[in-house]
């Protein structure tokens, strides 16, 4: 029984720590709050369908006399009338198209913000790899340079080096202990936050996984046309077709409604011998009314405001265009620029390699020079790390590509 726990908890740990970038995508998606909230005011839109639909309340009155009203027929009792009133034909189909025609401004708005969620999950996915992996570096460096030290010592016991030189090794060693324990540091507000995006717990564990790929100079697209499928761009369509279709129910608002009921008036029979034997019949009586919209002003008013609107969300969606399209030729410049950077460091890696192992070869037959390898040495990983750094930021501008482009969701 105890194997079999045991084994359960592995797959559980195993299930946990294989998690990807597009498994935390699809959890957020999921689990987010906004989007969540972004979604329920999505329901709450097409709740308002079926009241955009009905009918007007139906009118009933109802009178009684407290002396009846004496008419040729006989004694009015009372009277009791139901009126319904009916839009203009059209009408109806009219509202119920703009209300659908917001709903899907909200579900567009959906997009928007997961759009906006994604951006983020990867904006803050990234760092933590870059934060890994410069942990990782100097940890290697750390290795490297206790192997100096001991090098270092024995050279010296041999009488073939000066004694500092093992104890230059060792204060760069606590150098490199103290920047691991900040980077270490570090990861603690990076996962809190990226948990707080996923809606979960503070003190659960991100899993990094895979390697970040070498960037490659012309890889994106400088199309420029690709900012046309922004959602935030989508949701001013939306917004121009909802007032289009206001334009059109405000234009119905200014023709007649028309109403249709009955009225019925219960009779009393007099007792006089002088009346015809069939009065005191109830009478029953068919109605039928009309608005007269005379006040043109308001109505015109109403269709000027929506067009109005249709031109606002079109210079809206034109200002957010531009400024999609100067954050697009700004952030290709950065991923080329990026690109370009992680090629030089590349090559800056070999040649300091080549020149610490010509040092090295020289300080194992003479113990000279030590100091020019402890240099090169750490100048090359700090091409590491540099490297790492770009390889981060080229990552983060192919993303902050995709959010501009809308190919987030």
């Amino acid at each position: 029984m105890r194997s079999i726990i045991i084994i359960i908890s592995i797959l559980a740990t195993s299930s946990l720590s294989a998690q990807t970038l597009d498994d935390y995508l699809k959890n957020a998606a999921e689990n987010n709050p906004g989007i969540k909230a972004r979604q329920t005011e999505v329901q709450a839109a097409l709740q308002k369908l079926p009241q955009a639909k009905a009918l007007p309340d139906p009118t009933v009155n109802a009178s009684w006399f407290i002396r009846p009203m004496m008419l040729p027929m006989g004694n009015q009792l009372g009277s009791i009338s139901a009126m319904q009133m009916f839009p203009w034909f059209g009408a109806l189909d009219a509202m119920e198209n703009e209300v659908a025609r917001m709903a899907e401004v909200k579900l567009q708005a959906v997009q928007v913000a997961q759009n906006e969620l994604f951006f983020k999950i990867k904006n803050g996915w990234y760092p933590l790899f870059e934060l890994e992996e410069k942990i990782r570096i100097q940890q290697d460096l750390l290795r490297l340079l206790e192997t100096d030290k001991e090098l270092a010592t024995v050279m010296f016991q041999q009488g073939m080096a000066p004694m500092v030189d093992p104890i230059r090794a060792d204060i760069m060693i606590d150098e490199v202990k103290t920047e691991i324990a900040l980077l270490e540091q570090k990861r603690k507000p990076l996962e809190v936050a990226f948990n707080r995006l996923l809606n979960r717990d503070d003190n659960l564990p991100v899993t990094i996984s895979g390697v970040l790929p070498e960037p490659v100079t012309g890889a994106a697209s400088r199309a420029d046309s690709l900012i046309g499928n922004n959602p935030m761009l989508a949701v001013f369509d939306k917004q121009i077709q909802a007032a289009q279709a206001g334009e059109k129910v405000a234009d119905y608002m200014r023709k007649p409604m028309i109403g249709a009921g009955l009225q019925y008036m219960p009779l009393a029979k007099r007792a006089n011998s002088d009346i015809p034997p069939n009065t005191g019949r109830d009478m029953v009586m068919p109605m039928f009314s009309v608005t007269v919209p005379i006040w043109k002003k308001k109505y015109n008013a109403a269709v000027e405001e929506r067009r109005l609107m249709q031109a606002m969300y079109a210079d809206m969606k034109q200002d957010m265009q531009n400024d999609l399209a100067a954050m697009y030729e700004m952030t290709f410049y950065e991923l080329e620029k990026m690109a370009q950077m992680v090629e030089l460091l590349n090559l800056q890696m070999v040649k300091t390699q080549q020149a610490i192992d010509l040092l090295m070869a020289a300080y194992s037959n003479a113990g000279q020079d030590f100091e020019e390898v402890l240099r090169l040495q750490q100048q090359l990983f700090r091409y590491r790390t540099e490297k790492v750094s770009a390889q981060t930021e080229y990552q983060l501008m192919l993303v902050k590509l995709d959010y501009l482009t809308g190919k987030m969701n």
